[in-house]
Order: structure tokens, then C-alpha cells, then sequence
């Protein structure tokens, strides 16, 4: 299907998973606009081109909805609402998702438990924990094991954030069970920040460094900040004020050279 755009986010590297067209001799006759839009999206995507991909997937969805095509509108959705946070704007993100669910609502889709991981990841980034662990808890019920191990991950990061340990360490055990190397980087970062919680900052400082690495050969800047401050907070918490400092440093140099060039691009959500 079109919809594997889910990374993690992402949380979150993305990665589009083609779709082959309908025959034209057995069932419905494909719309090419669409299609040719879904897979023009996913190339300029792949290509480092999220707000060309954006314009891409809002003709999709246009096409989806002209077509009046349940399962059309849905991937398109869930695609438009992933490109969107990838260019950092979560509530740009949630708009999205909340015109792509009243639609599916309308045409009796019950199932987007999908969407509900996208949703949590932009309320995460908007630091509103409490309506983004609902909307985790709506993407651990899904059958599919990639929405459900995304899930665990940001169920992890809320309670790393809320200091919960008990449901931490729950969730580290959980991602055990994923065998993918996403999944065991995920799992490395949650079991940094239980360490670094339970006092345990030499260990979460090795940890968190193994991260960044993993993230920056992902291509995921923003997850490997993300280390780079928990691998600063743990050579804090371990007495290496200097190391803090340098890490904090990295962290920051990344951060302006990405929104600067959010800015040239105009990419950029205004807080």
C-alpha cells in the first residue's frame, strides 16, 4: 500500500511503500492522476523534497475525494499528515488528520489507528502529553505491528518526559519483542533515558551516544538531537560538565543549520 510513510518520526525516518495500480480488466479502473501524484510524492520524498511531496499528496487527496474513494482518502491522508510533521508542523499535521478522519468518518472507516501515531507524534512535539497519550493508546490497540511498535516508542517517551519509570521500563521489555533495527534503536534510547532516571548516568551516556550514531546513519537529524540532549543531560548527571557543554553545542549547531534552512524554503510552522 502507499500509506508506509511512517517512519520514525517520527519520530521518525519514512519510508514509502510502493503500490501497484489496479488492472484495468478486473475491478476499478485506476485513477491516473492520483496515482501518478501518490508516486510522484513518494519520489520527491525520497529525494529529501518533503514540501514538494506535501504539494504532491494534496492533489492526491483532492483526487481521493472527487473520486470519493475511502481507502484512496486514507492514504493520501496519512501520507500528507506525515510530510507535514516532517517539516515540523504539527498543527498543520493535526488539521490534516482531523479533515482526514471526519472524511472517513462520513464513509463508515473506523479503523485509523494509523493516524492516531501520527496524531500523537505531532501532539508530542506540541508538549501536549495528556491528548497524546490518548492517541497513543488508540495506536496500540492497531493489529499492525509497525503502528503498534511506533506506538510503544512514544508511549516510552511520555513517560521518560513525566519522569513514570514503572511504565518506562514496561515499555523497553514491549520493544523487545521487535527484531527490526529501527525498533532496537528505539528500544537503546528508551533504556538510556530508564538509566538515566534510576541514576544510572555512565550507562545512559553510552547509550544515548550509540543513538546518535544510529540516527545520524538513518538520516533521522532530529531523532539524533534528540540524543545528542539526552547524552548531554546523562554526562551532566555523571559530573562531566564539559561533555555536557560540547554535546549541548552539536545539538545546536545542527538545530540552526536545519531551521535556517526551513526558513529559506519557507517550510517553517510559525509557534
Amino acid at each position: 500500500m502507499k500509506r508506509g510513510l511512517l517512519a520514525c518520526t517520527a519520530l521518525i525516518v519514512l519510508t514509502l511503500d510502493g503500490c501497484s495500480s489496479s488492472n484495468a480488466t478486473k475491478g476499478a479502473k485506476p485513477d491516473q492522476p492520483y496515482e501518478d501524484a501518490m508516486d510522484t510524492g513518494k519520489t520527491v520524498y525520497g529525494i529529501g523534497q518533503a514540501a514538494q511531496a506535501e504539494a504532491q499528496y494534496r492533489t492526491a487527496m483532492d483526487r481521493a475525494l472527487m473520486r470519493d474513494d475511502a481507502v484512496a482518502i486514507h492514504e493520501a491522508g496519512f501520507n500528507l499528515a506525515t510530510v507535514l510533521l516532517v517539516q515540523d508542523k504539527p498543527r498543520k499535521a493535526l488539521q490534516s488528520l482531523g479533515e482526514t478522519e471526519t472524511a472517513l468518518s462520513l464513509r463508515n472507516v473506523s479503523d485509523t489507528s494509523d493516524l492516531a501515531v501520527i496524531r500523537a507524534a505531532a501532539l508530542y512535539r506540541l508538549h501536549d502529553m495528556m491528548f497524546a497519550s490518548q492517541a497513543v493508546d488508540r495506536a496500540l490497540q492497531s493489529p499492525d505491528m509497525g503502528i503498534r511498535e511506533r506506538a510503544l516508542y512514544l508511549s516510552g517517551l511520555i513517560a521518560a518526559d513525566q519522569k513514570r519509570d514503572a511504565v518506562l521500563a514496561q515499555r523497553v521489555n514491549d520493544l523487545a519483542a521487535f527484531h527490526e533495527n529501527g525498533a532496537s534503536v528505539d528500544r537503546q534510547e528508551l533504556l538510556a533515558r530508564l538509566e538515566l532516571l534510576q541514576d544510572q548516568p555512565e550507562l545512559a551516556s553510552d547509550g544515548a551516544l550509540s543513538v546518535v550514531k544510529s540516527r545520524r546513519d538513518a538520516l533521522d537529524y532530529r531523532g539524533m538531537r534528540r540524543a545528542l540532549t539526552l547524552a548531554a543531560d546523562a554526562a551532566e548527571a555523571a559530573g562531566h560538565p564539559r561533555q555536557a557543554a560540547a554535546l549541548r553545542q552539536q545539538e545546536s549547531a545542527s538545530q540552526q543549520v536545519e531551521a535556517k534552512k526551513a526558513e529559506e524554503s519557507g517550510s517553517a510552522e510559525t509557534p
